[in-house]
């Protein structure tokens, strides 16, 4: 992430008017490092029926830059899959001056972060849950049968109506059309896959569909609990190392069933080439009653799980019997301090744990990909046929409400783990994928439980 965002540097576009007039920029939605989105007015619709868009202004790179690459790249795999109901749709981009303006639908409801942890509407309904992944899944699989891999799949990058029903997946910044890749540590990091992260697992290669299924997976335990199974998926996270001690952990620590539980486990399967695929996936999901602990389990949970319950607005009935502490008297003396813990998976025990997802930028790409021909409006010059279903299509059933700014892909400096750069083919090893097993693994599930006991009750987060 740059140390100034470029947001700040851009002026304020409020009431200005671009493509030759037609659509005029009225309040701003919101902003990130590396661009500004607005509501704006189609100024050709009738005043009795307006049609409002959501627009991305982004400053204009260097013609021929490797920036420019990634902003081409970006809105080429977008554009080759947005047809599809629940993915959002690229309607116009027009290159005006030193910036450029994409114009998007505008989705009521805000993103699907919003939705979990401010709004909660997930919380108890099953019917939602599964109406509202199933969508998400498809248009993840839709993009997968497309040959596009999104890379960067998080409650962030999901936009979706008021009332949560209805989901559309954004935000193509970091996509790639290479279905194995060497950037390990591409994505936000509480949705990484161990193989992407790479510090781990012993892959010379990672498949980028298979770690798309991965980060699935989290974003089915966001909507379940409101919470995220962990922060990092290396060993050096307390709660990740001891979900590998014991692959039922999440359902000693969060209130979900334990039919979703052995869906969970088959998404969050080491090896990804025995991960569930997503159609599979769908099917689990279809099959399932309830993806909640039920009132009479909730009762006999562990004070961990029925305090999350609690932070995510479900109904906890009283305790049917004393619980036995699962850290024994002997753990409160473990050293949390942790020799074995670096940066970028370490935690304190006082931070919020895991959910809202961190503030940092993800982490670009590395690769150089050839790019579709994508012809865009350059209104300084001639208009050369863009991309442009705005005649077609409206999006005045969401002409209200915040959208989140989507993130901007850049090249800084990316560092990357050793890997084989004596690999001719881009195929993933068929050796086994394999995690260290923690040495303690007592010792790490009683730092897991312990973090997760400190927070207080009500807490979105581990």
């Amino acid at each position: 992430m740059p140390s100034a965002a470029l947001s700040d540097s851009m002026p304020n576009f409020t009431n200005k008017f671009f493509d030759e007039g037609r659509y005029k920029l009225l309040d701003q939605l919101g902003s990130g490092a590396y661009g500004k989105v607005y509501r704006a007015l189609d100024t050709t619709s009738p005043s009795t029926h307006p049609v409002h868009y959501a627009v991305k202004c982004l400053v204009r790179p260097k013609p021929g830059s490797r920036q420019d690459d990634f902003q081409r790249r970006e809105f080429n795999l977008h554009n080759m899959v947005c047809a599809h109901p629940n993915i959002v749709t690229i309607h116009k981009v027009v290159v005006q001056g030193e910036f450029v303006f994409v114009i998007l639908d505008l989705c009521a409801g805000g993103d699907l972060f919003t939705a979990i942890t401010e709004n909660q509407v997930f919380s108890g309904r099953d019917d939602l849950v599964k109406k509202s992944f199933i969508e998400l899944l498809d248009a993840i699989h839709w993009c997968h049968e497309k040959g596009v891999f999104h890379r960067d799949i998080k409650p962030e990058n999901v936009l979706c109506s008021e009332d949560g029903s209805h989901l559309r997946l954004a935000d193509f910044g970091l996509s790639t059309r290479q279905r194995v890749s060497r950037d390990f540590g591409c994505g936000s990091s509480y949705y990484m896959s161990p193989e992407c992260i790479g510090k781990e697992v012993r892959m010379q290669m990672y498949s980028t569909r298979h770690s798309d299924v991965w980060s699935l997976g989290v974003i089915l335990v966001n909507m379940i609990t409101g919470r995220n199974p962990w922060r990092y998926a290396t060993t050096k996270d307390d709660c990740f190392a001891a979900f590998i001690h014991d692959t039922d952990f999440l359902l000693q620590v969060l209130p979900i069933s334990s039919d979703a539980n052995e869906v969970i486990k088959r998404i969050f399967t080491l090896n990804p080439q025995e991960r569930i695929n997503l159609p599979d996936l769908r099917e689990e999901i279809l099959k399932l009653d309830t993806f909640f602990m039920s009132q009479k389990d909730l009762a006999l949970a562990s004070d961990c799980v029925r305090d999350a319950a609690r932070g995510y607005g479900l109904r906890v009935p009283p305790a049917r019997i004393t619980r036995t502490p699962i850290v024994t008297s002997e753990a409160a003396n473990v050293d949390t301090s942790s020799d074995d813990q670096d940066s970028a998976g370490s935690s304190s025990s006082e931070e919020d744990y895991l959910y809202p997802s961190p503030g940092e930028q993800p982490s670009p790409p590395t690769e150089h990909l050839d790019l579709a021909d994508l012809r865009i409006v350059d209104s300084n010059t001639i208009n050369n046929g863009p991309i442009d279903r705005t005649s077609s299509e409206s999006s005045a059933g969401d002409s209200e409400g915040p959208v989140t700014p989507e993130t901007y892909p850049v090249d800084p400096d990316v560092e990357i783990p050793d890997i084989s750069e004596e690999l001719d083919q881009p195929v993933v090893t068929d050796r086994e994928s394999t995690l260290k097993a923690p040495s303690k693994p007592s010792q790490f599930l009683q730092r897991a439980v312990q973090r997760l006991k400190g927070i207080s009750t009500g807490s979105l987060a581990f």
